[in-house]
């Protein structure tokens, strides 16, 4: 390992084994970091469920195949919403697959590495190298303890929710970069794959069950992983009322609901933490971009992070190399990387952030209330959905619906409105950091309205 390069990418997931790949096909010499095992990268706590057009679509940028058979557990085909009355749901299009992803993650490691990325494993990053108001480098730990100075033109921080080079930044650094990482930026959760002894009746579709006694964003998942093998989980902002709730207690109370103890086997259960906010409104500087869970890359509403993530990366060694072609690393050379962000999925995750919101605000009984009287619809929830202009008898409709709880329609229309006004203000991203201040100021200014 040399101790100069042109890239350092921190984080061997999706996000940075697409940004190192795409510097490598650039001609760069690229560091790839992560401190797990090389055979354990890949392995992580998720739902598992990806979306096939952005995967797709990542992967091309890649020169990459698709999952393959091995790595596919199950094909997607619908996103159901739904209450503890099975007859009240909302159902959405939702191609993809279920797949092994410590497989998938193997598979595109090897491609990089093939590539001529120069992977460390076992090492962590302690914090980031500044000089001159760039960051420049990494310090890092090796799995010998040896604390390790590397250099490099430009650094990409792929390393999770946690977001060690970010979260180190000295204040002073770039003020148009959020460096810290609150308990509301993420969920505590906890999933198992269940191997049942029998059928789920749920091929096709990953399902989004609200229950009570769930706190925010209040619901179990059940994503049919097989013919009888679920992936199930929950997870929940621990503040408030909530901060000495255990995250695995709260799941199996509700699993009990629906698979009692002794209709299935535990074939693995594990917690981790998942981003539930908004993306980044900036994610670079001076020498750096952030992409991934470490610039809250998951949609908030579903918690599909890994599709987003390897589109992200891509963007991100995209940037990089134009940035290495042109040897400029400031903040204005690198901020076409906001823009394809905010256009990719950034605006539809903003968007949702208010959903979850909304929802959080809810709860399940009141849920369960406005699907059943048919005054929250699936048209609520989707982008283009939200820009349609409604007719006076639509509005009649949901008044009619949601007698005499007037209070819920008037939330859900207040939530209708700022959606479509966050959907509109993404449009008007600021294409120099000029002009960020003002715009952030009103997008705070749109989501302050529902919180």
């Amino acid at each position: 390992m040399k101790d100069s390069y042109d890239v350092i990418v921190v984080g061997a997931g999706p996000a940075g084994v697409a940004a190192s790949l795409i510097c490598r096909k650039g001609g760069y010499n690229v560091l790839l970091l992560d401190k797990k095992k090389r055979e354990k990268i890949g392995d992580k706590v998720c739902g598992e469920a990806i979306s096939k057009k952005t995967v797709h679509e990542a992967l091309e940028k890649l020169s990459i195949a698709p999952p393959q058979k091995e790595e596919i557990n199950a094909r997607v085909e619908d996103l159901v919403l739904r209450t503890a009355s099975s007859t009240n749901h909302i159902i959405f299009p939702a191609i993809g697959y279920m797949i092994d992803r410590h497989k998938f993650g193997q598979r595109i490691l090897q491609e990089a590495i093939n590539s001529g990325v120069i992977l460390k494993d076992r090492c962590r990053v302690k914090k980031p190298i500044v000089k001159d108001s760039k960051v420049s480098g990494v310090l890092i730990r090796d799995s010998e303890h040896n604390s390790i100075e590397i250099f490099s033109k430009m650094v990409i921080d792929c390393s999770g929710t946690m977001a060690v080079v970010r979260t180190g930044l000295p204040q002073e650094y770039e003020p148009k970069l959020n460096k810290v990482v609150t308990k509301a930026d993420f969920a505590p959760c906890y999933r198992e794959i269940i191997e049942l002894n029998h059928d789920h009746n749920l091929e096709g579709k990953i399902v989004l069950q609200y229950e009570k006694g769930i706190p925010e964003p209040g619901y179990i998942w059940f994503f049919a992983d097989g013919e009888k093998r679920l992936n199930c989980g929950t997870g929940f902002i621990k503040e408030g009322k909530h901060a000495k709730k255990s995250v695995k207690s709260v799941y199996f109370n509700a699993l009990e609901k629906y698979y009692p103890k002794g209709t299935y086997e535990t074939i693995d259960g594990r917690g981790d933490i998942v981003p539930i906010r908004a993306p980044l409104w900036n994610a670079v500087g001076n020498g750096l971009i952030v992409a991934g869970d470490a610039a809250y890359h998951a949609d908030p509403l579903t918690a599909e992070g890994h599709g987003p993530a390897l589109m992200a990366g891509c963007f991100a060694g995209e940037v990089v190399c134009n940035a290495l072609e042109q040897n400029s690393f400031e903040l204005e050379d690198l901020w076409r990387y906001n823009l394809l962000v905010m256009k990719e999925f950034g605006a539809d995750h903003a968007r949702n952030r208010i959903l979850t919101i909304v929802l959080e605000k809810i709860g399940p009984e009141k849920l369960e209330f406005l699907l059943k009287r048919k005054v929250i619809k699936q048209s609520d929830l989707t982008s283009a959905g939200i820009m349609k202009k409604r007719s006076f008898m639509d509005y009649l409709g949901r008044v009619v619906g949601c007698f005499p709880k007037y209070g819920l329609l008037l939330m859900m229309r207040k939530a209708i409105s700022t959606s479509k006004a966050i959907a509109k203000h993404c449009e008007t991203y600021p294409t120099t950091p000029e002009s960020y201040d003002a715009w952030k100021l009103k997008i705070l200014n749109l989501y302050s309205q529902v919180t």
